[in-house]
């Protein structure tokens, strides 16, 4: 059975698609031709090998760290493979960027997609794992039993749906084991002397090391070189097997910046990692025992985690077709895909929106490009390096907005390779210039960076965690609203003893809009909740005490929903009287979207208005214009002197959410009246007025952040 075979495409006109070297002229668009079945590669023996696959995860041992032990002598087990250069956390400033931590480089690995995909996007418990893993196609293919035996609990719980489904044979955790290194040995070495097809080791002691001695600590070295007897002795049971043949693959998850912290920031050191293989790379000696880069965009010039999972896909011959094919890697062993993979959203938000397609590939095969499964070019000429999709008016009006996976396959005499990606949400909305009023009264705004803690551009306030005692994993850089931006994930799955989590954001003085006797402004934000909370109700952004909308200060609720969707409220209040936004039913955002929420007062009028901007439940949803804020004292509106972002003004909104059946020491999800939850911001601003509709549309209509707009 080929690895990847491909079948005969549909048939079809395509109109107005260019290729080779960025050529966008518009041609008269010929048939298709089908792309043919390929044969099997690698050929197979009359009496085969049956192939099976050890993948090893030594979380925390980093590729400077693996190069230096190996040079000492210290690595001989490593030694014995071919160590090469990678990366982690995705490419920075594009859809596939993922923070450099644990559990989404596990679900990477797993599944060779990146989070834009499998939408594990920090290292709090019980994620939901998105996209099919390597054990559920295996599985499918029948391509006999697969086991994982881990160390970490985190990995046990992403896996217990996996085991449940009946997708992986077994899982052995070995989290609660004391010599918890010894217990992975032991159950993987098991599992390779018990005829499984596949075997998953996770090793964690190096990354203990690390943040408990140093990157350059004695005990991070020798913890390298028991990890490293750990890998001969699996090594050594799969050549103990006869007439079997054993694809090896080792790797570090991500590497830490240069304090040897755990920060997750889309950064050279933190994205770092490398890739040990037992066979030839189809790349030839790329990223072997290679230098590191000075810069982080150099970096991207070499394999990534995202590749293992088609590897190991491929050694088994149970890849997806090219129809199915979404995964972000690619395989690494048997034909070369292209590498580099680009994909630029060119003219969103017009008639003229098209997806520019930039890659590297072999010079022996042609090219085949795929949108969304459905042929849109065959059988390029060899060397093609760039495609432009043109011709997505058709694509795109039936969906309004969408991200569109792109699959392209090298097609050579006897075998064939792929890769997709997936591009950043495209819309085929006619585009309105952002206002250049919105420069007025701009009194605070955070178009966040690859760095932490945020920064203000206009310097009238500071953001930082509401603690500094908080897990750095409290708030990560995600990919922001638009091409190229990075946003805020703050996430309450961390918490202090004192019960305070999330960000604040601390107005100077006279710098806090929601102050005075008949304050009038606006606060505005791109938003994200990766998954919608299953119950109860908590905080977007809020400078009170949320426990109860009657106390003073301002709200902006997140409230379940179901079918993809959550609810929005805002809310004000003094101490007694209230006002709120619509409660029955609370306005619906998409999950997992960006949307551009709005809510601005006016003291002297005594009115507010509310408004979201979502592209699929309706593009523009005034809430409420013109509300009355009823008997609310307005002069009462800033009872605390931050704001909470992913809290409310006490920073200690799911302690105080309990009831006060919790008190500190505080636990996370100590009581299922507060649900820990996950949200993303992007361009988020602050002004001592009220804007109008015509501002705001322009906010989300114009698809570009306020840092576009010219300072003079």
């Amino acid at each position: 059975m080929p690895w990847l075979r491909l079948g005969t495409l549909v048939t079809a006109a395509v109109l107005g698609l260019s290729a080779c070297g960025g050529d966008e002229r518009r041609v008269a668009a010929p048939e298709l031709p089908p792309v043919t079945e390929l044969p099997a590669t690698p050929q197979e023996p009359a009496t085969p090998a049956t192939p099976r696959a050890l993948v090893i995860s030594l979380d925390g041992a980093t590729y400077a760290a693996v190069q230096r032990g190996m040079a000492a002598q210290a690595l001989p087990q490593l030694a014995q493979l071919e160590v090469h250069l990678a990366y982690s956390g995705g490419i920075a400033g594009t859809p596939s960027q993922q923070p450099t931590l644990d559990a989404p480089g596990w679900a990477t690995l797993l599944t060779g997609m990146w989070a834009s995909r499998h939408r594990v996007m920090s290292s709090a418990p019980n994620q939901a794992l998105h996209g099919d893993t390597v054990f559920q196609r295996l599985k499918d293919r029948n391509a006999g039993r697969s086991g994982a035996a881990v160390a970490s609990k985190g990995l046990a719980q992403m896996l217990a749906s996996e085991h449940a489904a009946g997708y992986l044979d077994t899982l052995s955790s070995c989290a609660a084991q004391g010599a918890a290194t010894d217990c992975v040995t032991t159950a993987a070495r098991q599992m390779i002397e018990g005829d499984y097809r596949t075997v998953v080791a996770q090793y964690h002691a190096a990354s203990d090391a690390v943040l408990n001695h140093g990157l350059g600590s004695k005990q991070y070295a020798d913890t390298l070189a028991r990890l490293d007897q750990a890998v001969g002795q699996l090594v050594a049971a799969t050549a103990a097997r006869k007439n079997e043949r054993w694809l090896i693959t080792v790797t570090g998850n991500h590497g830490f910046s240069l304090n040897s912290q755990d920060d997750g920031l889309p950064l050279l050191p933190q994205s770092t990692t490398f890739m040990a293989i037992n066979q030839p790379v189809n790349n030839g000696m790329l990223g072997l025992n290679a230098a590191e880069p000075s810069e982080l965009k150099d970096l991207y010039a070499y394999n990534s985690l995202a590749d293992v999972a088609p590897t190991l896909l491929g050694h088994l011959q149970a890849l997806p077709q090219a129809r199915d094919y979404q995964l972000d890697g690619a395989a690494l062993v048997g034909p070369r895909a292209v590498s580099k993979l680009k994909a630029a959203v060119l003219e969103n938000n017009s008639p003229n929106v098209r997806v520019a397609l930039e890659w590297e590939a072999p010079s022996d095969g042609t090219v085949s490009i795929l949108r969304e499964g459905a042929a849109i070019a065959t059988r390029l000429p060899a060397g093609t390096r760039s495609f432009t999709d043109l011709d997505l008016a058709q694509a795109l009006t039936a969906q309004g907005s969408a991200a569109l996976n792109y699959t392209l396959v090298i097609d050579s005499d006897q075998a064939a390779a792929a890769r997709a990606i997936l591009t950043s949400p495209i819309t085929y909305v006619p585009p309105v210039p952002l206002a250049t009023t919105l420069r007025n009264g701009l009194v605070s705004y955070y178009p966040f960076s690859d760095r932490l803690p945020p920064v203000d551009a206009i310097g009238n306030s500071r953001m930082a965690a509401f603690s500094p005692a908080l897990d750095p994993q409290a708030g990560l850089v995600v990919p922001g609203p638009f091409a190229g931006t990075h946003g805020l994930l703050v996430d309450t799955n961390y918490a202090t003893v004192e019960g305070l989590e999330g960000y604040k954001l601390t107005p100077n003085a006279g710098f806090d809009v929601s102050q005075g006797a008949a304050p009038q402004f606006t606060l505005g934000f791109w938003f994200n909740t990766p998954q919608c909370v299953d119950k109860n109700n908590v905080t977007l952004v809020s400078n009170k005490n949320y426990v109860s909308g009657a106390n003073a200060g301002v709200a902006i609720g997140l409230f379940g929903g179901t079918g993809g969707q959550c609810g929005v409220a805002f809310n004000i209040g003094s101490g007694g009287a209230r006002a709120d936004g619509p409660t029955s039913p609370y306005t619906q955002i998409t999950e997992n979207r960006w949307v551009y929420i709005a809510f601005s007062l006016d003291g002297v009028a005594k009115t507010m208005n509310m408004y979201v901007y979502d592209s699929v439940t309706g593009t523009i949803n005034r809430v409420a214009q013109g509300k009355s804020t009823g008997s609310v004292d307005l002069s009462k509106l800033s009872a605390y002197p931050q704001w909470g972002i992913g809290a409310d003004g006490t920073g200690a909104f799911l302690m105080n959410k309990c009831n006060g059946t919790v008190k500190p020491p505080y636990q996370p999800g100590k009581c299922t009246t507060a649900p820990t939850f996950q949200h993303k911001y992007g361009d988020l601003a602050m002004w001592n007025r009220v804007l109008s509709d015509a501002e705001l549309e322009s906010i989300f209509l114009s698809n570009k952040p306020l840092s576009s707009l010219s300072s003079h």
